[in-house]
């Protein structure tokens, strides 16, 4: 490993000086690489989050961030404190959709929902339960995606050194930082919903795509490096990840993680190398994959900016902090 790492950042690229497209080209692939690896590492925290409070149904679990979202979005006139409309219904057939899943597999989800006295079904659609945004267990949810977010803020504009975008003058809720953790975990779901036809699929491919990438992710060299020559890293540089340790991290039954693996392995997604699984370079470089990472990325930083003009005060990114900053999900 150690050699393929040397090699990989001792490795030269003749390019012209004079060709400034080229040159540009290869600083937007590092960014954006570097940005979706930070993402993936976000997602994979969220995810584990959402088990803690749903278990593993993970339809159920991402209809509720859709309930916990409206429960906390903010219409401009609303001030923060006012603008917590827990009661209005959604369609259920309109939460189908926006998951690409049938109207009774949804409907099953939200039943589900409700037997955990999170959500009430009614003849006009679904709301989350009155109450239940400030149960312990919700509130404890809501903290840690808060500090996943800002784990997720404090590395691309510190650790990637992206330019920070404004901030206004007013008051700072953490209510805005929630809202937009909520918005971030259902960019990832949706945005990777045509690449994968069930939600465990994701999770699974979150999961070994962290694990093989982690040391260049946050390697203060490599993170630069890699991407450099237009290309994903040889296959001696990542780390196989093992079954036993997605089974023992993740909010997966192993039957379930191995018919998905299984799957993705016949299709060319994943390989088994070394005892371990790592997500196929071809893969990575898939178009569709690209066009998706790309697409979130541009959402992603919309997001940011409203916070900032919210007034989210991110030069001062260590103080928004509830608990602490998020460690990586051991892998």
């Amino acid at each position: 490993m150690d050699q393929a790492v040397e090699y990989f950042l001792n490795e030269k690229v003749e390019i012209a000086e004079n060709n400034a497209e080229i040159y540009s080209r290869l600083a937007t692939l590092k960014i954006h690489r570097l940005i979706i690896r930070l993402l993936t590492e976000s997602q994979l925290n969220s995810i584990v989050a959402l088990s803690r409070l749903v278990g593993q149904d993970y339809i159920a679990g991402n209809a509720l961030v859709v309930l916990l979202a409206e429960a906390l979005r903010i219409s401009p006139e609303s001030s923060p404190s006012s603008a917590f409309d827990v009661r209005r219904p959604i369609a259920i057939r309109a939460i189908a959709r926006s998951f690409n899943c049938p109207y009774e597999t949804m409907r099953r989800a939200l039943r589900r929902l409700s037997q955990l006295e999170l959500a009430d079904l009614r003849d006009d659609g679904v709301v989350l339960k009155e109450g239940a945004i400030n149960r312990h267990d919700v509130q404890a949810y809501l903290n840690e995606i808060h500090d996943i977010t800002v784990t997720l803020i404090e590395d691309l504009y510190v650790f990637a050194q992206l330019p920070l975008p404004p901030s206004t003058d007013s008051a700072c809720p953490e209510d805005f930082i929630k809202l937009a953790s909520l918005d971030l975990h259902l960019l990832a779901v949706e945005g990777m919903q045509s690449l994968f036809l069930d939600l465990s699929s994701l999770m699974l491919v979150a999961a070994i795509t962290a694990g093989n990438i982690r040391h260049i992710t946050y390697h203060p060299e490599l993170a630069f490096t890699y991407a450099g020559v237009d290309q994903t890293p040889p296959m001696a540089m990542r780390k196989p990840v093992l079954f036993k340790s997605l089974c023992d991290t993740l909010p997966i039954s192993p039957t379930t993680a191995w018919r998905r693996i299984t799957a993705m392995k016949m299709i060319g997604f994943i390989k088994s190398i070394d005892g371990g699984l790592v997500v196929d370079g071809a893969w990575l470089g898939n178009s569709k994959h690209v066009y998706n990472a790309c697409d979130r990325i541009d959402r992603m930083r919309h997001l940011i900016k409203k916070m900032a003009a919210s007034g989210v005060p991110l030069k001062d990114i260590k103080s928004l902090y509830i608990n602490g900053r998020v460690a990586p999900i051991p892998l």
